[in-house]
């Protein structure tokens, strides 16, 4: 089951302020989409503890050049990270060291995505089907060269993964429980604030999550 919401909610709110007709432009592009998914197979209230890092969020990356996570002295990692774990122990889990057995695992990464695009134009129309040529060599006396526009785009999408450490099979296989995804972390405006939040919505929209569920 899968659930999509925007986030914050100061966005919409602006709307109904009557000093402020239209929503501020900065408040309509700073949202980060926040997309949940469980199993519903699950039986969330059986785990009681989690292991999460402390410091450290993965990177899966087409491109060498993060500006989030691999950047020196980051500054992003650890608040996101102390989101999760506030959130998880006022669900009632309780986080314990990796060599402690716990429960659940908690996997937080960032997908990265950057894709450059090149489009070769031809002036006037120049060498498309359907068209005649502007001119050539050896007919005329001048001629257009093409050239080239380069389109580029970034998007990065923050995922938390809560695995069942508790009921790993005999082959040590292991299963996904719960994931969000939430972005686009690359094109916000505030990104720390905005990845709190959407963390914090992540779980807002996830009832069924804790030892004593909603």
């Amino acid at each position: 089951m899968r659930k999509f919401f925007f986030v914050p909610l100061l966005a919409l709110a602006a709307l109904f302020q009557a000093c402020q007709p239209e929503p501020d432009a900065k408040q309509l592009i700073d949202q980060l989409v926040v997309a949940t998914n469980y199993d519903q197979a699950a039986d969330f209230s059986a785990y009681a503890t989690y292991s999460i890092p402390t410091d450290t969020i993965g990177l899966i990356s087409n491109s060498t050049n993060d500006t989030i996570i691999v950047q020196s002295k980051s500054t992003f990692p650890r608040p996101v990270l102390n989101e999760i774990k506030s959130n998880l122990n006022a669900l009632g889990y309780t986080q314990v060291a990796r060599n402690q057995n716990p429960d659940l695992g908690i996997n937080v990464l960032v997908v990265n995505d950057f894709n450059v695009f090149q489009q070769v134009v031809y002036p006037n129309n120049w060498g498309y089907p359907g068209n005649y040529y502007s001119g050539y060599y050896g007919y005329n006396s001048w001629y257009y060269y093409p050239y080239i526009n380069t389109y580029a785009y970034n998007t990065g999408v923050l995922i938390v993964e809560i695995v069942d450490l508790k009921n790993r099979t005999p082959d040590n296989k292991v299963k996904v429980v719960w994931d969000a995804y939430m972005g686009d972390v690359y094109s916000t405006i505030d990104l720390i604030p905005q990845s709190v939040d959407a963390i914090r919505q992540a779980f807002v929209q996830s009832p069924y999550l804790g030892k004593t569920p909603l």
